[in-house]
């Protein structure tokens, strides 16, 4: 029996039927990805096992005992912390253990003679040490450093942080809480690249059950031992990663449509023969027609393959760009004191794919403002081909008319009749009542959609786009990649989706740290000349720190002996001292006060302690 358990499970939200019958299991340690479209129940799975709504039919189970911690999209505002302290909370049982020595000590002090209040306090104080009570600051240090959380972040106001911000603070909390089973809800979200890779590392070594809902497919490539798909109200569980879920996806849909044919197939010959046997008349024929019917009837029926909706994009492109789309030569960039870029060179040629990234903050949003002419060049020069007509979807997406319908936009922004404009929306999968939608009530998703849709329908050869796959689920993000497929202009697209430039990019862009670098490839190639780099450089440390101690062998074996002799004196005079406070502690058991004072500097010498411990047996390895 797993940790989480779901056995037909069914929710409703009025009349409207969420989850129907859904069935799954997490075990141990395992590290699952739940997956669907939006509005499919993903948040609504995660909602019932904090009991935050009730279901409706069904049973569902989390083991007895079991610490959970969960990471949702929305966050409750919190008027007395700063970002830092919000941190702190996840050492809540620690807090609360400090607390509970407090009160031992006044028991102590009401009771000086009384051996089980010190005892109490005793064990209080070791389990305290036990928990890491010590050690908090060191661990919310490492996750500030692995999740690259701002100092303006840690040190603001929590209601007063963005969206992400506060994102960015309560997955930090999350993961400082070390719960049994961890619930996230988007995890990587408003994480840059660096940021998404060292949570990848933590979560595939991280001991509990990890279940969460992304759209990162990468991300998911390397964290997921399991993948439960919610579609059409019902999920369905995947051994293994993404690329695991897919091939079996795959295999179950070709399987099924074969067993579909079959059965259809089977079908119409047994209504033909129904059929003839009708038209014969007799009554025997009519029997025997009666027979095949009832026998269609009691069949049961495999299922018609579901095929959803898919985004059908159409592009329009010119033919001739030149051979230089984008050429940079020495330019520089600086806001006040901040200098972004310093003599920066890079070109982009004609039809070209090109993938911009780099950490939050580093710049790319304002190369791409400078290509498209909406910022200045403080030295150096963005050439940009004459005959380069461009499409330019931004990373926010806004309209100046919000309450528009989607068909009044489009009708007006291009110049249709309504029944053009309604089968234009319809390629982009807005159909129905969908045309009627104000555009200010759209998901991020849908406004970059119908953006897309009105840019795309003037000719262009260079289509840019700032983190395209923001706000899209997974099938989202696979129409539009399948959209993009027939495009053949040149593209310049900034992106955090490791999957998408994958897929696109023939040329890798990195900005960081004031430069621009660019490497012939995909992500996969970009990351494989990084760490060939980074081994280059660890080698070179390698081979200077060798050479460096072989100099100073002689003069160094000396230092480490004179080391030793030393680390051993400290150590003794430690001891000495820890056995003058142990018999200090014996005198004084009845005196709360003296006994406190004493307690706390018998394990501050004994911290000292360990830490020379630790030193001389490092010595005597050297």
């Amino acid at each position: 029996m797993g940790v989480i358990n779901f056995t037909a499970v069914t929710k409703n939200y009025g009349d409207n039927l969420i989850l129907d019958k859904v069935s799954f299991d997490i075990h141990e340690n395992e590290k699952v990805a739940l997956i669907g479209k939006n509005g499919t129940g993903k948040t609504t799975i995660f909602n019932i096992l904090t009991e935050s709504i009730d279901i409706d039919d069904g049973i569902f189970s989390i083991q007895n005992n079991r610490t959970i911690a969960y990471l949702q999209q929305i966050h409750e505002a919190s008027d007395k912390h700063t970002g830092h302290e919000i941190l702190q909370l996840a050492f809540l049982k620690i807090d609360q253990l400090q607390a509970a020595m407090e009160d031992a000590h006044e028991l102590m002090a009401a009771n000086p003679t009384n051996q089980t209040h010190i005892k109490e306090y005793g064990r209080l104080h070791d389990k305290f040490e036990f928990m890491g009570g010590y050690n908090v600051s060191e661990k919310i240090s490492k996750i500030i450093t692995g999740l690259k959380i701002p100092e303006k972040v840690l040190k603001n106001q929590f209601t007063k942080l963005s969206g992400g911000e506060q994102t960015l603070i309560m997955l930090g909390k999350s993961l400082l809480m070390a719960p049994d089973i961890l619930l996230m809800d988007e995890p990587t979200n408003h994480l840059d690249m660096d940021a998404v890779k060292w949570l990848e590392e933590y979560i595939k070594d991280y001991k509990g059950t990890v279940f969460y809902v992304s759209h990162d497919r990468y991300f998911i490539n390397k964290t997921a031992t399991k993948v439960i798909e919610l579609s059409f109200l019902h999920s369905k569980t995947y051994k293994g990663n993404y690329d695991a879920y897919q091939k079996q996806k795959q295999e179950d849909e070709e399987r099924h449509l074969k067993l579909y044919k079959r059965q259809q197939k089977e079908i119409d010959r047994l209504m033909r023969t129904a059929r003839q046997m009708r038209d014969y008349g007799t009554e025997t024929a009519i029997k025997r027609a009666q027979n095949l019917e009832k026998r269609i009837e009691l069949m049961d029926k495999v299922d018609k393959p579901l095929n959803e909706r898919n985004l059908s994009l159409a592009f329009n492109t010119l033919d001739k760009s030149g051979y230089e789309i984008i050429k940079a030569t020495n330019i520089s960039k600086s806001y006040g004191t901040l200098n972004l870029f310093k003599n920066v060179n890079f070109m982009i040629k004609s039809n070209e794919k090109v993938a911009m990234i780099g950490p939050n903050g580093a710049g790319k949003s304002t190369l791409i403002k400078m290509i498209t002419g909406n910022e200045f060049v403080d030295e150096g020069e963005i050439k940009v081909g004459k005959s380069v007509t461009y499409a330019y979807l931004e990373q926010e997406v806004l309209f100046d008319e919000e309450n528009k319908t989607l068909l009044e936009e489009v009708c007006d922004y291009l110049k249709l009749t309504l029944q053009s404009g309604r089968n234009l929306l319809g390629k982009y999968m807005f159909s129905n009542d969908d045309v009627f939608k104000k555009v200010g009530m759209l998901s991020g998703g849908e406004k970059s959609r119908l953006r897309l849709l009105l840019e795309l329908q003037n000719n262009v050869n260079l289509l840019i786009l700032d983190e395209p796959t923001n706000h899209l689920d997974i099938s989202s993000r696979e129409e539009l990649e399948e959209a993009i497929n027939q495009y053949h202009g040149t593209m310049l697209f900034i992106s955090h989706d490791r999957h998408f430039i994958n897929k696109f990019s023939e040329k890798v862009i990195d900005v960081r740290d004031g430069s621009v670098i660019t490497y012939e490839g995909n992500y996969d190639y970009y990351q494989k000349m990084i760490d060939k780099k980074k081994e280059s450089m660890d080698k070179v440390k390698t081979s200077e720190k060798k050479q460096t101690t072989n100099q100073n062998y002689g003069k160094g074996k000396r230092k480490a002996v004179f080391t030793i002799n030393k680390t051993e004196k400290l150590m003794a005079d430690l001891e000495i001292k820890m056995n003058l406070i142990d018999r200090d502690i014996i005198e004084y058991a009845t005196d709360y006060k003296k006994l406190h004072e004493l307690t706390i500097e018998r394990d501050k010498l004994n911290l000292e302690h360990e830490e020379l411990l630790k030193k001389w047996f490092e010595l005597q390895g050297e």
